[in-house]
C-alpha cells in the first residue's frame, strides 16, 4: 500500500498542469506560425486594383496613379512601379460592338509605333495564355527606339489583350531595356490576375 502525502499530490498535480501548459503553449506557437505564414502569403500576393471595367492584383511595389486629363478616354489605369525605375503600364478598355481582338491589337500597335519613332521590333510573338480567372489573353513583347538628347535609347513594351464583361482590355507596359525582364515578370503577374 502506498500513501501520498498532501505535498506529493500537489507536486503531481502541478506536474500535470505544467505538461498541459507546455502543450497549450506549443499549440499556440504552431497556430501563430501558421497564421504568420498565411499572412505573408496573402501579402505576397499583392495589392488589389479595382476599376469598374477591370480588376488586377498588383505585385509588390506597384501603385495606381491619377490619369491626366489629356490621356485617351479609354484609359482606365496608369500603373507605376516604385521598384523598377521608369516602368509603367497603361490599361485601356475598348467598348462597343465594333471592338474585337484585331481592332484592339491595331490600337496597341499604333500606340507602340507612336511611342517609338526610331523603330520597333517584336521580341516575342503573340502567345495565348489563360488568366487565373479563366479568361483567354494574348500577350506579346516589343522593343523600340526613342531619341533622348541626340542618342537613340531602347525601351521595351509588353502588350496584353483580353476580353472581359466590360469590353476589350489592352495593357501596354513601358520600361528601359535594362529593366525589361523585371517588367515582363510583373506584367505577366498582373495580366494573369485580370478579372
Amino acid at each position: 500500500m502506498t500513501f501520498q502525502t498532501e505535498g506529493q499530490s500537489y507536486i503531481k498535480l502541478f506536474g500535470e498542469e505544467e505538461n498541459m501548459f507546455k502543450r497549450s503553449l506549443l499549440c499556440c506557437l504552431v497556430l501563430l506560425l501558421i497564421l504568420a505564414g498565411f499572412t505573408s502569403d496573402t501579402l505576397a500576393q499583392g495589392t488589389p486594383f479595382t476599376h469598374k471595367d477591370v480588376s488586377f492584383t498588383l505585385p509588390e511595389g506597384w501603385i495606381s496613379q491619377d490619369i491626366p486629363a489629356n490621356f485617351e478616354k479609354e484609359t482606365v489605369a496608369w500603373l507605376k512601379s516604385e521598384k523598377i525605375a521608369g516602368a509603367s503600364i497603361l490599361v485601356f478598355c475598348y467598348k462597343g460592338w465594333r471592338q474585337n481582338y484585331r481592332s484592339v491589337r491595331i490600337a496597341g500597335l499604333k500606340t507602340i509605333a507612336a511611342s517609338y519613332p526610331k523603330g520597333q521590333e517584336m521580341l516575342k510573338k503573340a502567345t495565348k495564355i489563360r488568366t487565373d480567372t479563366g479568361l483567354t489573353a494574348v500577350w506579346e513583347y516589343w522593343k523600340g527606339g526613342v531619341d533622348a538628347g541626340g542618342q537613340t535609347v531602347f525601351l521595351e513594351s509588353p502588350m496584353g489583350i483580353f476580353e472581359n464583361k466590360s469590353g476589350w482590355i489592352l495593357m501596354l507596359g513601358f520600361t528601359p531595356a535594362s529593366s525589361g525582364p523585371q517588367l515582363e515578370e510583373d506584367f505577366m503577374k498582373i495580366l494573369k490576375s485580370a478579372k
